[in-house]
């Protein structure tokens, strides 16, 4: 194990696969929050960094940038004091994990449940679902990010496994304040941010680029391909001068994106929460998006929504967004941005957190 601090004082042990820093997906991002919510709430947390992807320069940068980190296995945890620990982690062993937790009270968050992800990307994860499912029955409170996720968690039969659930949602630090100025051309520009995996559908954001009524936008791709799936969506050559792919983005990247784009698709078909539904809100980006779990959760009425997951009503939600004015889109991103402030905040998710490591404790 490697540390920049000392292993006693805590209030918990965050132990999670992802850093903010060259982050894979939606766990780094709600780190991210996590960490400046509990800075400003002064919650004494040490994060623990397992089983990670990260470079020797990068362990040295995390180390170097962040406080109160520790890096090492699961079975070194039980180095660690803290009364409560708050595991992120996924593709761990829940053996080992339970014996580096034991003596200390467990909060596992479930990012997304595996077995929606199976479903909805058509793909095996059998031995992944087990280890999520044996995780469930260890631990002290299972921790879910939506209530649509608390439905999906019943209809499985989860509650048998684990009736100890709670709904806590993420939060998102404030972003930093977009410079003055305005993009030198007037071109539609389409954003999508997320994993290029089947369920999140980012070929729909290219096909629309086919309808006439599209004929003068471009769209800009953020995120990271994980499977041949991701690097075959571009099957139509005429289409690729109007397509940028961006790979990974974060920090000012990030910032560039959300500065860049008019809209944001998500055409999810299985979306647990919406992270990047919240960084739009948040920017006062609109947001053209599916009718489905956390996604509703999060925008309420503050969203173009389309009628179901398929392409033509996501090119019919589109063409409804086109139509808007500019008084109504204002008006559609002023309350999303309301929503974030008085719900969604980096605070507002530590404070939640807070409470329910104190319950604990108490029971």
């Amino acid at each position: 194990m490697i540390a920049n601090c000392a292993l006693d004082g805590f209030e918990v042990v965050e132990v999670t696969n992802e850093l903010p820093l060259n982050r894979l997906g939606g766990v780094g991002s709600a780190i991210e929050s996590l960490v400046s919510g509990f800075r400003a709430l002064g919650v004494r947390a040490l994060w623990y960094l397992v089983d990670h992807h990260y470079r020797p320069d990068e362990v040295q940068r995390i180390l170097r940038e962040f406080d109160h980190v520790a890096i090492g296995s699961l079975g070194e945890l039980a180095k660690v004091r803290a009364p409560v620990a708050h595991v992120h982690t996924y593709h761990h062993d829940p053996e080992v994990l339970r014996r580096g937790l034991h003596g200390r009270r467990t909060v596992f968050t479930v990012h997304s449940l595996l077995r929606c992800e199976a479903e909805s990307n058509a793909i095996d994860l059998d031995h992944a679902v087990r280890e999520q499912e044996q995780t469930f029955a260890a631990c002290d409170q299972v921790v879910l990010l939506s209530n649509a996720e608390l439905g999906h968690y019943r209809r499985l039969g989860y509650t048998a496994l684990n009736p100890r659930v709670r709904v806590v949602h993420n939060g998102l630090r404030p972003p930093p304040p977009a410079p003055w100025g305005q993009r030198d051309d007037r071109t539609c520009r389409i954003g999508f941010c997320g994993r290029l995996v089947p369920r999140k559908r980012p070929e729909h954001v290219q096909w629309l680029l086919r309808e006439p009524e599209f004929g003068d936008c471009l769209t800009y791709i953020a995120g990271r391909g994980f499977s041949p799936y991701a690097r075959d969506l571009m099957a139509d050559e005429r289409l690729a001068a109007r397509v940028r792919y961006l790979g990974w983005c974060g920090a000012e990247r990030l910032e560039s994106f959300y500065r860049a784009i008019d809209v944001l698709a998500i055409t999810s078909i299985y979306e647990p929460f919406g992270m990047v539904a919240l960084e739009a809100m948040a920017r006062r980006v609109p947001v053209v998006c599916t009718r489905v779990d956390g996604l509703v959760e999060v925008l309420g009425d503050a969203a173009v929504y389309a009628e179901d997951t398929g392409y033509e009503a996501f090119h019919a939600a589109m063409r409804r967004w086109r139509a808007m004015s500019c008084e109504a889109l204002l008006a559609m991103t002023g309350r999303a941005h309301a929503r974030y402030e008085a719900e969604f905040t980096d605070v507002a998710a530590a404070r939640a957190y807070r409470k329910l490591f104190e319950a604990l404790l108490r029971s």
